[in-house]
């Protein structure tokens, strides 16, 4: 039986995260706010970072994708960190486990989910000769968005970013609300960050419980949740795991 912080919905708001100091000694400024962990959840870890001024060397140790909420992100990844890449606000970055990377920043504020959560406590290490595969940087104006749920009034879309076709844990999707009222039941764990407008998500008894997230609320629901997706003008950041689920779902 999973332990009862496990399954619960959770809702972090903006307002309350705290932030702490990381890499003090790679100049400028860089924090972290730790929102997803071993302590409440079993697959995905999530935390909010910031990079204004430092140079952070780092080798990625799980799957990760990073959404830009503001200023302006750079990874310098490849070959002598010969590739950089600038994202600025709604720009999506895939890194693969393995990728060794320098992160800068310019007032750069970012959310970032990974696989696994307790990556940090796994013996299995990254074999030296694995081929990393590639880091991906999704432009906002290159997603393409799909509208969902026709019937269920309003509009709603979606953008799909990561899938079984380029991630084997992970998956990834924007999504957009507005004026809708879509009926649901989640077959992954999935943590979900507001980027516009005003989400609303019913759920508990009768969806007796209403969580409104504006912008920079993250929403944890974990697999099995049953809810109704709400939204005023609302854009959404999604991380699920496992990409495959429709595969487990359809058997």
């Amino acid at each position: 039986m999973m332990n009862a912080a496990t399954t619960e919905v959770l809702h972090f708001k903006s307002r309350d995260m705290v932030y702490e100091q990381i890499f003090p000694e790679a100049g400028g400024y860089g924090a972290r706010s730790r929102l997803l962990t071993p302590a409440n959840s079993k697959t995905i870890g999530a935390s909010m970072h910031t990079y204004d001024g430092c140079t952070i060397e780092w080798t990625t140790h799980y799957d990760q994708v990073t959404i830009v909420l503001d200023g302006m992100l750079r990874i310098l990844t490849g070959d002598d960190y010969s590739r950089v890449i600038e994202a600025t606000f709604g720009d999506v970055i895939w890194l693969p486990n393995g990728t060794p990377l320098k992160y800068q920043g310019e007032k750069a504020k970012t959310f970032t989910a990974l696989y696994p959560v307790d990556w940090q406590t796994r013996t299995e290490a990254v074999p030296k000769e694995m081929v990393v595969p590639e880091v991906l940087h999704i432009r906002r104006q290159d997603i393409v968005y799909e509208q969902m749920f026709p019937e269920a009034g309003g509009y709603g879309s979606r953008g799909k970013l990561l899938t079984p076709d380029n991630s084997k844990t992970i998956g990834a999707t924007m999504h957009t609300y507005d004026g809708t009222n879509i009926e649901w039941t989640a077959h992954y764990d999935q943590v979900t960050i507001v980027v516009d407008g005003t989400l609303r998500i019913l759920t508990g008894d009768n969806y007796s419980r209403v969580i409104e997230g504006k912008f920079g609320d993250v929403i944890r629901l974990p697999n099995g949740t049953p809810l109704k997706y709400q939204g005023e003008k609302a854009k959404t950041f999604t991380a699920v795991f496992p990409v495959d689920w429709r595969a487990h779902t359809e058997a």
